[in-house]
């Protein structure tokens, strides 16, 4: 896996994190999701299980691709 697809998945799970952090009724800010401990716990949390999830998605891509390379050269 290349540099800049790891640096996407990171910047999309943590976008995606402070989307759902937003969406928390008690926020009014993006700056609250920082001050709080609880919500910093929260964003690094739903981060890794994004970044996990994403991980996975590509690990799944490879491998469908590559099987369905060497079935194709069987033919």
């Amino acid at each position: 896996m290349t540099k800049k697809a790891r640096i996407t998945i990171f910047i999309l799970s943590l976008a995606l994190a402070l989307i759902f952090g937003g969406l928390d009724y008690e926020s009014h800010a993006v700056l609250d999701l920082f001050l709080n401990k609880g919500n910093l716990l929260a964003l690094c949390v739903y981060t890794l299980l994004f970044m996990s999830t994403g991980y996975t998605g590509v690990w799944i891509y490879t491998e469908a691709k590559s099987v369905l390379k060497k079935n194709r050269s069987r033919i």
